[in-house]
């Protein structure tokens, strides 16, 4: 092999090495931006200065991955679920990006028919702002984020009941150590 295939060779395979990269993980460390947002009720909110850990749930109801999650998201909402009330060492938020789309709920009526245990408090980002600004790579995607506001760790779709289990203990985990 000659100098020139050899260079273009290594030049080629380093590129390619770097589309393994998790873009999710280039989050970690980061501090959520001050952006105010509102959840679907109205009520103001800005996810940087909640002041105890939280799990940010990134999803669409255009988003068909985000559809095929929802099952996993429960169940990690409902191992969650127990550590919130008045004295809560946690949030869980779940942050809808973009619109509804047209032939199907609005955000309301959707989040209307979900049932209780699963019901969490739905950030409304239909300009994508708050998304954009902390640099969400895509859906759906959780982030686990410290009382400071920084984020610490994240999971892609759950895709199965042991995912969504595995990421329930690395909150659990931070929680506790917290």
């Amino acid at each position: 092999m000659d100098r020139r295939t050899f260079t273009v060779s290594a030049l080629g395979a380093l590129a390619l090495s770097g589309c393994r990269t998790d873009p999710a993980k280039l989050l970690h460390g980061q501090r959520l931006p001050f952006v105010p947002a509102s959840l679907i009720d109205g009520t103001g909110i800005n996810l940087a200065t909640l002041g105890r850990p939280a799990v940010l749930r990134f999803w669409g109801l255009w988003c068909g991955p985000c559809r095929i999650d929802e099952p996993h998201w429960d169940e990690v909402v409902r191992a969650l679920k127990p550590q919130q009330g008045s004295d809560s060492r946690l949030d869980l938020l779940s942050v809808h990006i973009g619109l509804a789309p047209r032939d199907g709920p609005s955000l309301p009526v959707w989040a209307a028919r979900r049932a209780s245990e699963v019901a969490v408090p739905i950030v409304d980002d239909r300009t994508q702002r708050l998304a954009q600004s902390i640099g969400v790579p895509g859906t759906p995607l959780a982030l686990l984020v410290d009382a400071k506001g920084v984020i610490i760790d994240h999971a892609w779709a759950f895709k199965s009941p042991r995912g969504a289990a595995r990421f329930v203990g690395k909150v659990r985990n931070f929680v506790g150590s917290t």
